[in-house]
């Protein structure tokens, strides 16, 4: 029987040393050969399973050891305390744990955990696993993205420097041409002056000859030269006094020649190297996200079929049978009204933040202008009215400019002075919900089963995909979060559905099985306000306000 490195628990006990061949599965015990022997004799251990150490390995019963209580170790585990998240035995369970509220029975737990259960935990793992992947990933992706900064950082040393470089040769030819050029100007002048005194100097040796060879002349002539020359002489001298008085002393020197000195004993000629460490916030997953309920916000009589968010903490809404918007603040309060020309349905935030379009079907068909002013006294005013000649409903801002949906299955682009700049046909009948996000039209179509719809934005161009659902009918509202995944209104069958980045079903988030108050939804807007995602949803004279759980 083959021994191993273990020794044998009893005889440990008993202060002896002997090498372990097998093990009770019952006492977890590690036994020698005599002990293994005389352990089924024993009147308390007569029916413990006792196997050699192969056999141990190769029926990996590990995962059917009860094992015993840390504290009595004498004693199995025989209860597990919920509140305290530890297995112990009865004894403990009777002092520890008496005032603990959940303390169950481990055979029953055990008979209560099935398949199902294990799979859950298995499914927990693994997500955690992935979860670390994905976290390992992060890090080498920062440790890539790091080391390319580095390289472009050099890279970009290289560059100031070769630049600096460019940049002196280019002036020092140019700073020896300029001096050169000095240098001939001032030599040509030198060379003028040179020449002058070189002829005076010329003409006096004439003088001086003629003086030196005067024997044998009379004394007239003698006379008459000598005034001559006397007469040379006054004007050489005039002469001279005015080449002198022409004549400046030039010197060069090299001004300003300091300016490099403060990069060059500059410590950090390129700048200071700086490392910023930012902790990432992680994404919360809106597509697993649950909604919890913060705020209604409610006005008597009206019927709201759109919602806007202002700001951090301000409502809009607009309503279709008493022709108003209404302002209210996140904790319930009417901050204004305003007052429409016409009969509204939907409404877009501009590019100005507190601006909005509004669509009027009726009387006159229009786009109005409004600006919503939240400061300490909100007001919503009219600012400008664009008539139309079709019949609108969804609107959306598109840089500066206005796409519209409207009763005649059309899409048309127009500017603010109500110019149509482009106009494509995307269905037969009524045009509702239309949202606008990144390069992609979202709209819905209320018939044909209650389509909803996505376009690429490239003047109005290519399909994307359609969806529909078994759970959708009469889609009027859409709107998108920050991560793109699309939320669709579903006013006939009272709920929103959740679709991700790529159009896919994902859940039915709201309903009114689950909720009565959502009852024939309208208008929906998944917005930012105060760094919190928020749901905004009409459902009748109503506007209920939802955070998602995960922030």
């Amino acid at each position: 029987m083959e021994t191993s490195d273990k020794s044998c628990d009893i005889c440990h006990r008993m202060n002896s040393v002997e090498l372990a061949t097998s093990r009770c599965i019952d006492c977890c015990d590690d036994l020698c050969e005599n002990c293994a022997k005389a352990h089924p004799a024993n009147r308390l251990s007569m029916e413990h399973c006792v196997l050699s150490l192969n056999d141990v390995e190769k029926a990996d019963t590990g995962s059917q050891m009860v094992g015993f209580c840390e504290k009595h170790t004498d004693r199995k585990l025989e209860v597990y305390c919920f509140d305290h998240e530890q297995a112990c035995c009865l004894m403990c369970a009777t002092t520890e744990h008496r005032k603990c509220d959940e303390v169950e029975n481990v055979e029953e737990c055990a008979k209560q955990s099935g398949d199902v259960e294990v799979e859950k935990l298995k499914g927990l793992l693994e997500n955690l696993k992935q979860e670390c992947a994905d976290d390992t990933a992060v890090i080498f992706k920062n440790e890539e993205n790091f080391g390319v900064q580095v390289g472009d950082v050099h890279a970009h040393i290289r560059s100031i420097k070769e630049s600096v470089m460019r940049f002196l040769n280019e002036k020092e030819t140019e700073f020896i041409e300029q001096l050169t050029d000095m240098q001939n100007e001032k030599n040509t002048g030198f060379s003028v002056k040179v020449e002058m005194l070189n002829d005076f100097q010329a003409n006096i040796d004439l003088d001086v000859e003629k003086l030196k060879n005067y024997d044998g002349r009379n004394e007239v002539s003698l006379f008459l030269e000598m005034k001559q020359i006397e007469k040379n002489y006054k004007s050489l001298r005039e002469n001279l006094q005015t080449v002198r008085a022409g004549y400046k002393r030039v010197d060069m020197k090299l001004e300003d020649a300091n300016f490099l000195t403060h990069i060059l004993l500059e410590q950090n000629p390129f700048g200071k190297l700086m490392v910023e460490e930012t902790v990432e916030k992680s994404k919360p997953d809106l597509l697993n996200s649950e909604l919890v309920l913060t705020n209604v916000l409610a006005k008597s009589g009206c019927r709201m079929t759109d919602v806007e968010a202002i700001g951090d903490d301000q409502v809009l809404a607009v309503c279709d049978n008493h022709n108003r918007l209404h302002l209210f603040s996140t904790s319930g309060n009417l901050a204004a009204v305003g007052k429409l020309s016409g009969k509204p349905w939907a409404m877009t935030k501009t590019d100005q933040e507190t601006s909005v379009a509004v669509t009027i079907r009726s009387p006159q068909s229009s786009i109005e202008i409004v600006n919503v002013k939240v400061d300490k006294s909100p007001t919503v005013s009219t600012t400008k009215i664009i008539n139309l000649s079709f019949k609108p409903n969804g609107i959306v801002c598109d840089n500066g400019t206005l796409i519209i949906s409207s009763t005649d299955g059309l899409l048309r682009h127009i500017d603010t002075s109500g110019n149509i700049l482009n106009t494509v046909s995307v269905t037969k009948g009524y045009v509702y919900g239309l949202c606008l996000q990144s390069r992609r039209i979202i709209y819905s179509h209320h018939t044909d089963n209650g389509k909803v719809y996505a376009m690429y934005n490239d003047k109005l161009g290519s399909q994307e995909f359609t969806f529909e659902h078994d759970k959708l009918s009469y889609p009027l509202g859409v709107s998108y979060d920050l991560h793109g995944n699309m939320y669709i209104v579903g006013c006939s069958t009272n709920n929103v559905l959740q679709l991700n980045s790529d159009g896919v079903f994902v859940r039915e988030i709201l309903c009114k099985d689950r909720d009565e108050a959502v009852t024939n939804p309208m208008g929906i807007r998944v917005a930012v306000m105060g760094s919190v995602p928020r749901l905004l949803l009409t459902c009748q004279n109503e506007i209920r306000v939802y955070n998602f759980d995960s922030y």
